[in-house]
């Protein structure tokens, strides 16, 4: 089959450059960040890989195909994140180290490094597992295997390529998958027949999204930008705040105009397909029932790419953080062999996770529900320079996580409410603790 060639070289040319990265590890700062010596071009590249994961283009598909043109907000709250960052970056041109928890541990002590490590680690595990579920999809299309083969074998990928070269080999990757993900999608949306005969009047809310639930995205999604493990990983491996301010500019410029072109997609595929079940996905069926096969060839390897691009650093995110609760510092060759061995068990359990959920969006939004009620506002407070009692932050962020694990379990009518009690919850109790 053709699909499986094109597949294969695909990965093979992927580990390749793993492999090329492996042997380029001079010591941890390369495989956690990649040395400090990324520029604009591969800061951007990866901040923009990162984001187009399989959650925001199939995933915005998929939520326009259901709620209309308000299926845009997820761009544009992602789009939003990255803007409030910038006032942000020069609180972290002092700080060297490698992720988010040492930044937190910093602002209040070990105990509260540990905790966030803990909920980041299991929380990531939804987010690689939503990856691994979008390239069974398309691998399913692309090949003879079956879904829970897909599963496994890119779970499988996905492990081996980031045990390899770590975020040097990331870094490196991103930029050459982001070019397959603009063509894709680009392309896609030039070949859709008709598409002025699929046009709706842009109604940004309605019955189904109403402002109520765009609180709630900014809350649980724009949220993670402004205070993200796997952003600040992009942001640590850039060589100064000058490069990092000129990435975060030109991603923003990017991803509105993406977030049009994906959102009318959307529109059309409602349009022209208007009966999909709910394990359908709407692009991967405009792909395969309109496009020209080459055109169709390439939107699923850009798919593919944005995934792995996604996967690749959740998942060394995950486990390197993992990791820093039990060598307590990242700096060593050590830390790497175990952080290795963590993507492996961290991976497993994701190919686990993604053998047993059925929605992608719904994995990653309870993943990232349950981390922004925790940590969002304890980390954002502590950059500005604010100062609580340990013990205060640990019940914030236990408090303000557990009630947003309890909202998306509820999934009910006053769900929403739940999870903005979670940020009011976890604030008041920070307050409680402020330091004179």
């Amino acid at each position: 089959m053709v699909g499986n060639l094109f597949l294969n070289l695909y990965f093979l040319g992927i580990l390749a450059i793993g492999y090329n990265s492996f042997k380029k590890i001079k010591d941890s700062s390369y495989f956690f960040i990649a040395n400090r010596e990324a520029g604009v071009l591969q800061v951007t590249g990866s901040l923009l890989a990162t984001v187009l994961g399989s959650s925001a283009i199939l995933g915005n598909i998929a939520a326009t195909y259901s709620i209309g043109w308000a299926g845009i907000w997820l761009l544009f709250c992602a789009a939003f994140g990255l803007l409030t960052l910038l006032p942000l970056l020069k609180k972290f041109e002092q700080f060297k180290g490698y992720n988010l928890p040492e930044l937190l541990g910093n602002f209040y002590g070990n105990e509260v490094r540990i905790l966030s490590s803990l909920i980041i680690s299991i929380a990531w595990i939804g987010i690689v597992a939503a990856q691994i579920m979008g390239a069974a999809q398309i691998m399913e299309i692309i090949s003879d295997f079956s879904y829970i083969k897909s599963v496994i074998i890119s779970g499988i990928f996905f492990i081996i390529y980031t045990i390899l070269g770590g975020q040097l080999s990331i870094i490196k990757t991103d930029c050459f998958q982001l070019i397959f993900i603009l063509l894709g999608i680009v392309f896609c949306f030039l070949f859709l027949p008709n598409l002025e005969t699929a046009y709706v009047a842009p109604n940004l809310f309605n019955e189904k999204f109403n402002y109520m639930d765009l609180i709630i995205l900014v809350l649980t999604y724009s949220s993670t930008f402004l205070v993200g493990p796997d952003i600040y990983s992009r942001i640590f491996c850039a060589k100064d705040s000058s490069v990092a301010k000129k990435s975060i500019i030109i991603s923003i410029i990017i991803l509105i105009p993406l977030a049009f072109i994906l959102t009318k997609i959307g529109i059309f595929a409602a349009g022209a397909y208007p009966n999909l079940t709910n394990g359908q996905s709407p692009l991967l069926h405009v792909a395969a029932n309109t496009l020209p096969k080459p055109i169709s060839l390439l939107l699923y390897f850009g798919l593919l790419s944005a995934i792995i691009s996604t996967a690749d650093t959740c998942l060394l995110t995950a486990s390197s953080i993992f990791t820093e609760i039990f060598t307590k510092d990242l700096k060593t060759m050590k830390s790497i062999k175990v952080t290795r061995i963590f993507i492996s068990v961290f991976g497993i359990f994701s190919i686990l996770v993604a053998l047993k959920l059925k929605f992608i969006l719904s994995s990653l939004l309870l993943a990232l529900s349950v981390y922004s009620g925790s940590l969002i506002i304890p980390c954002f407070m502590g950059i500005l320079g604010y100062n609580f009692k340990k013990n205060y932050v640990l019940a914030a962020i236990v408090l303000g996580g557990g009630v947003a694990l309890l909202g998306k379990i509820y999934d009910g009518p006053n769900s929403n409410y739940i999870l903005i009690f979670a940020f009011v919850i976890n604030a008041l109790t920070l307050l409680l603790g402020r330091k004179k």
